[in-house]
């Protein structure tokens, strides 16, 4: 039986990284192969069975238990200590999360090379506390730069691989992330003025822009789904969000923290617009499946979700600032019925059995060049 070890620093945030992790080990596991999983942090398998619904877990799992709190970017690099001990298990390491390491496993599948967020264009470490806490990492990732990447380098979108491209000098083969859209074409209940965001709470994510456009549109509601993870940032940052509701003393627009799948899925099928309010977005799992689930796209330009999902305008609309945002909304609104048949077909082409059988056959072209295994 042939054997991947899929390597990944934790579960708990459960964004679209994490997604692309439990997809690949469902993958691999219905084909019957053994999965053996890396991780930081033990997997709560009962928090992603709570809100992803059952996935298959690994034949085993090996934990670097790390007893300190905080400071995960840093924790990430030490992820590069599990690989020599997956090398004597499996025949072949997929790094699902790919930071730059110590120590590679053979595939590698960078959404974003994480130090690149230094350069402000991409925004998330730009300001005070958070640039000196990343500035160690930014000096560390440059002196692993320098070493020779053995490693085969896949990505998430042609913005990403634009990134890698410009800071690591590879290319990347793009690979996009699947997306359910079976489940989401299922949507399609009575549809009302309604605006969605789904993401974590993150303060990259931006949600104070999306409580702006609300300000401005009192006749719409707007809801906020977003996962809070277990570090004290993502909590801060909901409450950030909620006391900045309750100030504006806005009524037409609900935060709705971890909501359970069914409850996620029925604001979803009930709404006519998706908004998505991060900038240089990876890729943008959310905004495929928001298209999926019946909902017209208003996105930043920028990104992976601008260049690969929405293509420049072609399956939505494209904001640069909140007035612009506002108009947009108000279009996708108006032309709703005519715009959402044509949406919904393009996200096709990012369908989870897509991404599997893409998946499967890179690795299982690999294992058998370079380890003769069928």
């Amino acid at each position: 039986m042939p054997s991947v070890a899929i390597v990944h620093n934790r579960l708990d945030i459960l964004g679209g990284g994490e997604r692309l992790c439990l997809a690949t080990i469902e993958t691999f596991k219905e084909r019957g192969w053994k999965v053996i999983l890396g991780t930081i942090d033990r997997t709560d398998w009962d928090r992603v069975l709570h809100l992803w619904g059952r996935i298959p877990k690994p034949d085993e799992e090996i934990v670097l238990s790390i007893p300190i709190k905080g400071f995960t970017i840093y924790k990430r690099l030490l992820a590069s200590f599990l690989i020599p001990r997956l090398r004597e298990k499996a025949d072949v390491i997929l790094d699902t999360y790919g930071d730059l390491r110590i120590d590679y496993g053979d595939i590698t599948y960078i959404h974003f090379p994480t130090f690149a967020l230094w350069d402000t264009s991409y925004t998330k470490y730009e300001h005070g506390f958070w640039r000196i806490y990343f500035a160690p990492f930014y000096l560390t990732q440059k002196l692993l730069i320098k070493r020779r990447i053995n490693t085969m380098v896949l990505t998430n979108s042609r913005f990403s691989a634009t990134v890698i491209r410009r800071f690591l000098g590879r290319n990347a083969l793009v690979v996009h992330p699947p997306v359910n859209v079976e489940k989401y074409l299922l949507l399609d209940g009575k549809r009302e003025n309604t605006v969605v965001t789904v993401g974590r709470f993150s303060h990259e994510k931006r949600y104070e822009f999306v409580v702006d456009v609300a300000e401005k549109m009192p006749d719409t509601q707007f809801y906020i789904i977003g996962a809070i993870s277990g570090s004290r940032e993502s909590k801060k940052y909901y409450e950030k969000i909620r006391r900045l509701i309750e100030e504006k003393d806005l009524k037409n627009i609900e935060l709705v923290p971890n909501a359970p799948e069914k409850k996620m899925l029925k604001i979803l099928g009930s709404a006519k617009v998706y908004l998505h309010a991060m900038v240089s977005e990876h890729f943008g799992l959310s905004v495929a499946e928001g298209m999926a689930a019946g909902l017209v796209p208003v996105i930043h330009k920028s990104g992976g979700a601008w260049t690969d999902i929405v293509e420049f305008g072609r399956y939505g609309f494209g904001y640069s600032d909140t007035d612009e945002a506002v108009r947009s909304i108000g279009k996708a609104l108006r032309e709703y019925p005519k715009l959402i048949p044509r949406i919904r077909r393009s996200v096709l082409r990012f369908s989870k059995e897509k991404y599997k059988e893409r998946i499967f056959n890179l690795v299982k072209k690999y294992v058998e060049k370079t380890k003769g295994v069928n």
